[in-house]
């Protein structure tokens, strides 16, 4: 199952607390009651913290848990207006330019995965 957060991103601003904080990792993880190397990995987007964990980590470096999540979530819809439009856009199209942008639309999506 896909994350809908980016961990990169909530990693990032982790370890920007913890240095605003003038901490090692080491330091810091002692403080959260975690290891260091899950640190890291929470650090460097490859590892999810567990909530209670999250809050934890929150705690520690004095921030709310939702500072650390802001800007992390995925939006994972697309307003109705939105798909509207982008019908209405595609019929407006002859039918080999819609034939055209629709194998785009899909190789890049495949991309993206």
């Amino acid at each position: 199952m896909a994350s809908s957060l980016n961990l990169l991103l909530m990693g990032e601003r982790l370890r920007a607390c913890r240095n605003a904080l003038h901490m090692t990792m080491k330091e810091f993880s002692e403080r959260c009651g975690i290891s260091e190397r899950y640190l890291a990995d929470i650090e460097r987007g490859h590892k999810a913290p567990k909530l209670d964990t999250l809050v934890r980590i929150a705690n520690s470096a004095g921030v709310s848990s939702d500072y650390l999540l802001q800007d992390s979530l995925y939006v994972k819809y697309v307003k109705q207006e939105e798909k509207d439009h982008l019908d209405d856009s595609l019929l407006a199209l002859p039918p080999d330019q819609q034939e055209i942008l629709c194998h785009f639309i899909r190789q890049l999506s495949d991309s993206l995965k």
